[in-house]
């Protein structure tokens, strides 16, 4: 599992569409859709956000399986 992959997950098991999750992280939903189609990878700030929001370790997030 990949890290856009690894994203799109923990969104969808928390219910949220790219959007809200986009809104919750201050960035545009087409952030969010590159992320999790692995065309871009999120900035280290962004990573730390996502592991706050998704309350996990910031290392867990980005580690590429």
């Amino acid at each position: 599992m990949n890290l856009g992959e690894k994203i799109q997950l923990l969104r969808r098991e928390s219910g949220m569409s790219q959007e809200k999750l986009a809104e919750r992280l201050n960035v545009s939903r087409q952030a969010i859709s590159k992320w999790e189609q692995g065309v871009v990878v999120p900035d280290t700030e962004n990573i730390i956000q996502l592991s706050k929001f998704f309350e996990l370790n910031a290392i867990t997030v980005s580690i590429i399986k």
